[in-house]
């Protein structure tokens, strides 16, 4: 009897080790290789996006000091205009009292309105430059954090 039950009880704890077995999924060594090989190659695409982020980021770094140079290029000469608009103010009243004759009063003013015009049209020239480099660097930007994101989140789904 002892053995009998003996034999029962090892048959029942081999068919529950079977069952058991049963439900482990089985992973094959290409399995594994190949879930490696695509770590590998995630890692590697998520290393690259990383370095063209630093790319894009060392070229804001760059706009950044070019509009902060246009910057003190747009005071330095809006100062020299200032100081010109001086000059005629004080040249005007002189000419005016000294008998000079009229059309080179206009002519000198022609000439001022002519180079305002000028350098409002290179302002709004560099304004619209500017406006498109942004555009650009917001628009790489958006796409290199959007691949950024897809490679992190295919190498979180791999672990």
């Amino acid at each position: 009897m002892k053995t009998n039950s003996l034999v029962l009880l090892l048959l029942l704890c081999l068919l529950s080790g079977l069952s058991v077995a049963q439900k482990l999924p089985v992973v094959s060594k290409g399995e594994i290789k190949s879930g490696a090989a695509n770590f590998d190659k995630l890692e590697s695409e998520y290393i690259r996006i990383q370095n063209e982020l630093k790319q894009l980021e060392n070229q804001r770094a760059q706009l950044l000091r070019q509009m902060n140079s246009f910057n003190e290029q747009q005071k330095q000469t809006l100062s020299r205009l200032e100081n010109l608009e001086q000059s005629m103010d004080e040249y005007i009243p002189k000419a005016a009292s000294g008998g000079g004759s009229q059309d080179q009063l206009l002519a000198a003013t022609k000439q001022m309105r002519e180079m305002q015009m000028s350098f409002n049209l290179q302002y709004l020239q560099l304004q619209s430059q500017l406006q498109n480099e942004n555009r650009s660097y917001t628009a790489i930007s958006n796409i290199m954090k959007t691949k950024h994101d897809t490679a992190k989140n295919s190498i979180n789904n791999v672990r």
